[in-house]
């Protein structure tokens, strides 16, 4: 079957690199910063080695966004692919990275077919719209079809993420905190991922009560998404070097839920200097109910 649309996104999102190339996505990479030099996220670095150097080399990771080229090199690619595109990005309130995107679609030769989406999520609330729509494209899916499921899936992803300090986001510029928030530092601060960033929203006693707020937080999400038990539900938990937390919260997700799809990933770059080592996160899509 040939594939007539393709899937690119910006390197915010998260999906392992097997299931990447899988889907044939196309990847517009953002640029990590860090010890002197310029990474072109997913190109030049890697998540272990991003982290080997938040961890061991003690060196602060900032990031920049995909510059014009950067989008029009993996839209070039994705044509090799399919003749139509969809593209997404995170939102122009957090990044250049869309506006790049923006003036890369003007940038291609020919009478090019593009439809760009702001996501308004990152990291892994973004790699699973982005496996979902990879997945239609694969099918046999047009653009239509694709940008229609796009447009309707976009209000129905969450992400909910603990770290076990502010001090990361605070620094990253992407830091925010609902009315009424604590001023201290002390306790596991609780986040909700939207399209400004980082939005604090409670503050756990220790790693046990942030972690067991992260399911409470996603009980309440997908109560107000209308979801039933049997609906579709792809989740995922997405962290920075802390597996055996992320595997314990993959059981409890299981245990409560029971979603039709649900895995582990590793936190990209981009996000992870944000947010630091030990953050962790469940991201969930809310695909409806079964067909």
């Amino acid at each position: 079957m040939t594939q007539k649309v393709a899937i690119v996104s910006d390197s915010t999102f998260d999906l392992p690199d097997d299931l990447i190339e899988r889907l044939k996505i196309t990847v517009a990479p953002l640029h990590v910063l860090g010890g002197g030099k310029d990474y072109l996220d997913r190109i030049d670095i890697t998540i272990e080695e991003a982290n080997r150097l938040m961890l061991e080399g003690n060196v602060r990771l900032t990031t920049a966004a995909a510059s014009a080229a950067d989008f029009l090199g993996a839209m070039e690619k994705a044509q090799q692919i399919a003749p139509s595109l969809v593209v997404l990005s995170i939102s122009p309130v957090i990044s250049a990275t869309y506006n790049s995107a923006k003036t890369a679609i003007e940038l291609l030769e020919g009478d090019a077919d593009v439809s760009l989406f702001e996501t308004r999520t990152v990291t892994a609330s973004q790699g699973l719209l982005a496996e979902h729509l990879a997945e239609l494209a694969l099918r046999g899916a047009d653009k239509a079809e694709v940008c229609s499921a796009a447009e309707r899936l976009i209000d129905r992803v969450r992400m909910v993420v603990t770290t076990q300090t502010a001090a990361y986001t605070k620094q990253g510029g992407r830091y925010s905190q609902e009315e009424g928030g604590r001023e201290t530092d002390d306790g596991n601060p609780v986040f909700r991922v939207w399209e400004k960033g980082w939005r604090e929203i409670d503050r756990a006693p220790n790693r046990a009560a942030s972690l067991e707020r992260l399911i409470e937080l996603m009980k309440a999400d997908l109560e107000a998404l209308g979801y039933q038990p049997g609906d579709k539900l792809r989740v995922a938990v997405d962290h920075v070097v802390c597996e055996d937390d992320a595997q314990a919260l993959k059981r409890r997700v299981e245990e409560v839920f029971n979603p039709s799809e649900l895995g582990i990933w590793q936190m990209a770059p981009t996000a992870a200097a944000h947010l630091g080592p030990g953050t962790i996160g469940i991201a969930y899509l809310h695909e409806g109910a079964p067909t």
